[in-house]
């Protein structure tokens, strides 16, 4: 099966180009459907699924309110984690 390579005298494969000349031009971006991004609305949705983690985050923000000082970086990373969980198996159901 000749999958646009060919096999040099070394062994290795070269690529080539295709040189015949395209009949039509190709489609662009603008003749197409509009694309829409489903991710946000996803990991919106996906946020009630994780409430320990949101608890969790937000008492920490509470904290480093009060203290002036320190992040809530393992905690946001906890909570991404469980948003993340929640919408992978749903995104892939979203493209074409």
């Amino acid at each position: 099966m000749d999958c646009g390579s060919r096999r040099h005298a070394s062994g290795m494969r070269r690529w080539h180009f295709n040189k015949q000349k395209r009949s039509k031009p190709l489609s662009t971006m603008s003749e197409e459907a509009e694309v829409v991004d489903h991710l946000p609305a996803l990991k919106a949705s996906c946020m009630s699924h994780c409430p320990a983690q949101i608890k969790q985050y937000d008492a920490c923000k509470q904290r480093i309110a009060k203290l002036g000082e320190g992040d809530c970086e393992a905690w946001y990373f906890d909570l991404l984690h469980c948003v993340d969980h929640c919408v992978a198996p749903l995104a892939f159901k979203k493209l074409k």
